[in-house]
């Protein structure tokens, strides 16, 4: 069952201004909606076309506007049952949700759903079995918007597998995968991050700061600590080169997590005053533009990937999520409180210069770190499309595990290695070769495990 915080506060009312010109990266009033529950979502497809999905306990409510938040017209729910706890917005006919399993979220057998003509119906996609699911939340990718996928706490309870189910054509057809489970772990609401169809994950619950992310598509799974306090991860970003992170707890503020390499090691840092309490997170893909929200105060911003933050204007309280689309060279957010006031902000973004082009040629790198325990990363690149394995051996020549066997178009990937066998268990210290093959090319390299 996900973990919530409950919470109430007093929102700042504020002026319904209209986009047009950009709005300078102040936050101002979208509009209200009702009766939208105590856990709402919201998506944002562009300047003008935004989703909310919630509701109170066993009633599904679903609004969207199509002309920037001037009026938000409550879409029809036939099809759907419970209230819902994740939505997408594709354009402004088609958009998914999830429900939350049970009456007040208390997990079950979670459904996920979809319409095509704006909500006028509602047809179900599949759902999670057991009695454990909750679907927190459903996520497409920025830079691939063909990829997605639906994430579900464990349907048979913490601690075992979970459900992910992925789409590569925009969410026409779906494959449910399991990715194992986390000793006492579920997942929390809306912390969910896919930067491409290799790389995504989601924040864990239980009592310890930890996200469970791949990076080979599904098939290797890896928990990575954040060292924050609070009992479930509410905010998680990446950028879109995969290799700086941001991460957040429901009570860590002003303490953040950030990483500068894909997840291998994370630092804390502090973010300043002004925002604290539940906290979810944003990045503006091809930009080092990150947003991160909290119940009290509102938002900040950092323009150097979430090293530094400063507070924006005005003061607003009780936002429990946002989201943003970028078109062109800008970035539009809205954000939606537990008490149906929307908000949205605008701003002017500029690229990231590419540190990388196309590999010219096949190339295994060296692991990093190195020596290691009990996880590390290893890069690869690919100059054209191939079919590409990477397997892990010992010093006899044993196969010890796959790390990736995939086709893979050219580019620059990474996997990681937790140190274990095929069978999942601790492999001892000791040197081990990885081999790379693709297509013709072969390559080895040597790496140190030290327990």
């Amino acid at each position: 069952m996900n973990r919530l915080a409950r919470f109430s506060g007093a929102l700042l009312a504020l002026m319904p201004v209209a986009f047009g010109d950009v709005l300078h990266a102040q936050w101002v009033s979208a509009g209200t909606v009702s009766n939208i529950g105590t856990f709402p979502s919201i998506s944002v497809v562009d300047a003008n076309t935004a989703w909310i999905a919630g509701g109170p306990n066993g009633v599904p409510v679903v609004y969207r506007t199509t002309n920037g938040g001037t009026t938000w017209t409550a879409v029809g729910t036939s099809g759907l049952s419970l209230e819902m706890y994740c939505v997408w917005g594709i354009d402004s006919s088609r958009a998914f949700v999830g429900n939350g399993g049970s009456a007040g979220g208390a997990g079950g057998n979670a459904q996920y759903f979809r319409t095509t003509n704006g909500g006028a119906a509602w047809s179900l996609i599949g759902s999670t079995g057991g009695t454990g699911g909750f679907f927190n939340g459903i996520v497409f990718s920025k830079t691939s918007p063909r990829f997605g996928i639906a994430q579900s706490d464990p349907p048979n309870g913490a601690g075992q597998p979970y459900f992910v189910s992925v789409t590569t054509d925009g969410g026409n057809t779906w494959t449910v995968t399991t990715p194992p489970g986390v000793s006492g772990a579920a997942s929390a609401q809306n912390s969910i991050v896919v930067v491409d169809e290799m790389f995504y994950g989601f924040g864990l619950n239980a009592g310890a700061s930890r996200v469970y992310v791949t990076s080979d598509g599904g098939t290797t799974w890896n928990i990575q600590s954040l060292g924050l306090t609070g009992s479930f991860v509410s905010g998680f970003a990446f950028s879109d080169d995969k290799q700086n992170g941001i991460a957040c707890t429901n009570t860590s503020l002003p303490t953040i997590a950030r990483t500068t390499n894909g997840g291998v090691t994370w630092s804390t840092i502090s973010i300043g005053t002004g925002v604290t309490g539940y906290c979810t997170m944003k990045w503006i893909p091809g930009t080092n533009i990150c947003y991160l929200s909290g119940q009290t105060g509102g938002f900040k911003k950092s323009t150097d990937g979430g090293a530094t933050w400063t507070t924006m204007t005005p003061t607003i309280n009780g936002v429990w999520h946002m989201e943003f689309a970028r078109i062109g060279n800008t970035a539009y957010g809205y954000a939606i409180a537990t008490t149906g006031a929307v908000y949205k902000v605008a701003e002017i973004v500029t690229d990231v210069a590419p540190t990388t082009s196309l590999p010219e040629r096949f190339a295994l790198r060296q692991n990093y770190p190195n020596p290691f325990n009990p996880r590390t990363t290893i890069a690869y690149d690919v100059r054209e499309r191939v079919f590409v394995t990477i397997v892990v051996y010992n010093v006899l020549g044993q196969e010890v595990r796959t790390l990736v066997a995939h086709e893979r178009d050219a580019g620059t990937y990474t996997t990681v290695w937790d140190g274990k066998d095929h069978a999942g268990l601790d492999v001892p210290s000791g040197v081990y070769l990885y081999t790379m093959r693709a297509g013709a090319s072969v390559q080895t390299r040597k790496m140190m495990l030290m327990r």
